[in-house]
């Protein structure tokens, strides 16, 4: 017998949605950002010597196969979107589920220019299917080790493939259990090459599923049922959840924008240590300090990183998001790029971090979107300035601007400038994408006297972080 869950999930994703004008905005978003982030990382090493490998992969970001398979598309673009850990982000299911599910609708567009017009409500669905696992899994699922990117995403790439194709309910089943066979990825692998690639092969592995149900390819009639995908991938404790009570529903409103191109975990760090420069006017910790930072102790699960050797791994680095932003007031592109990571201030600020954790008791209080950090700066029994930031810049709770992801898609398409690509405008690019993809029109920044405003995101060369203008940071 088929679980009620199963079978209302499967309806879910094989019913037609009619977006509201506010998811559909969101949906428009989620595509944009994720292709600005594909050509940020279009030129990173792990796609350059990925494309070497096959031939007929696509050129140019967010390209389709030249002869080659929808598949080798979505899995170069996700990966390159992947690269600089600038996606979107769930911070209920720790996911970033549009790089893995964009890449794939963008290729079966390409290879069925019909299908583009239901890529906005295929990325609802997709988005839908990804909260709901993430809600029943909980964060046990990612305290375990897994990378829930690539073990939910894969089903939520699955599931937005399966809506863009027009699958039935039938179909549907078959192209979830076929991508659950190959749902993986490790966050030890994090701060390597192999992170994006896990992002990467859940899109391919994601669309192949539902390309091979469209071809009558069956898999087991119920995966969620014993001995399935829940029982797999639950957490120590279990599930967090209870599936006959999760209902998968249309909510991209619950996505959260990047604002800095590292791990989502560092960014109230980030904010802390913004907020701390530019109180205490650049001069923020001087000689014989302390700086004493206490944070959820959930929040340091993926941060394993405290020696960055390169820019990938200190992404992941908590010591040094937090001494880049006390150092210069800001985190941007190109403080991963290059020896950057080892400037002698930077280095001299992370000598003085002392982290300390708060523990997490009950399961309400379980996860990455809990409590605050609170950044000390203290000299001998002298607090010189303190801070704490409860809510993640970029999330719902602190909303990125229209400015700020205005300027965040021009620092990526100023960085694929800077690695030798020839960039579009900024806003061309944005109106071209939108208009290309059936997708809302871009909403035009006013000024007070009733003229179209000029903003940055009309300079795709201009380098600077998009993190100059993300003042958004919520202090508590």
């Amino acid at each position: 017998m088929i679980s009620d869950f199963t079978t209302r999930l499967t309806r879910f994703v094989a019913t037609p949605h009619r977006l509201s004008d506010a998811d559909a905005q969101q949906a428009a978003l989620c595509v944009e950002d994720t292709m600005a982030v594909i050509y940020g990382g279009w030129h990173e090493p792990v796609v350059r010597r990925l494309a070497a490998l096959d031939e007929g992969g696509p050129t140019v970001p967010a390209g389709a196969a030249e002869g080659g398979s929808p598949e080798q598309a979505a899995f170069l673009n996700a990966v390159a979107g992947h690269a600089l850990d600038f996606d979107d982000v769930h911070t209920v299911s720790v996911t970033h589920p549009s790089v893995v599910i964009v890449p794939a609708l963008l290729a079966i567009a390409d290879a069925r220019p019909e299908s583009a017009s239901r890529i906005a409500p295929a990325l609802a669905v997709g988005t839908g299917v990804n909260v709901a696992l993430g809600q029943i899994l909980g964060f046990g699922h990612y305290n375990k080790g897994w990378h829930a990117t690539s073990t939910i995403g894969v089903l939520a790439s699955a599931a937005a493939v399966a809506h863009q194709l027009g699958l039935d309910d039938d179909a549907v089943s078959n192209a979830l259990s076929l991508a659950a066979s190959l749902a993986g990825g490790m966050q030890i692998n994090f701060g390597a090459m192999a992170k994006p690639i896990q992002a990467g092969n859940a899109a391919l592995v994601g669309l192949r599923a539902a390309r091979m149900a469209e071809a009558d390819i069956t898999g087991a009639p119920d995966i969620f049922a014993a001995r399935g995908f829940f029982d797999l991938y639950a957490g120590a404790d279990g599930l967090a959840a209870d599936s006959a009570e999760v209902e998968p529903r249309i909510d991209l409103g619950t996505v959260s924008r990047k604002l800095y191109p590292c791990c989502y975990l560092t960014h109230r760090m980030i904010a802390a240590g913004r907020h701390l420069y530019a109180e205490r006017g650049g001069n923020a910790v001087p000689e014989g300090s302390v700086i004493e930072m206490t944070v959820p102790e959930n929040v340091m699960v993926p941060l394993h990183v405290t020696d960055p050797k390169d820019g990938m791994q200190a992404k992941f680095c908590a010591a040094y998001t937090l001494a880049v932003a006390l150092h210069q007031g800001q985190v941007g592109l190109m403080d991963f790029e290059g020896d950057s990571p080892h400037r002698p201030a930077v280095r001299r600020l992370m000598d003085m971090v002392s982290i300390q954790t708060t523990p997490e008791v009950g399961r309400d209080h379980v996860g990455v979107d809990r409590g605050a950090v609170h950044v000390r700066l203290r000299k001998g029994n002298v607090t010189l300035a303190e801070t704490s930031v409860a809510a993640h810049p970029g999330s719902p709770s602190d909303p990125a601007t229209p400015a700020a992801i205005g300027d965040k898609i021009a620092d990526c398409l100023g960085k694929y400038r800077r690695d030798g690509g020839v960039p579009p405008a900024a806003r061309a690019f944005r109106r071209d994408l939108r208009t290309r993809l059936h997708l809302p029109g871009l909403q035009e920044p006013t000024a007070p006297d009733g003229q179209t405003a000029y903003t940055r995101q009309d300079r795709p060369e201009h380098g600077t972080s998009a993190a100059n203008l993300a003042t958004s940071e919520r202090t508590v």
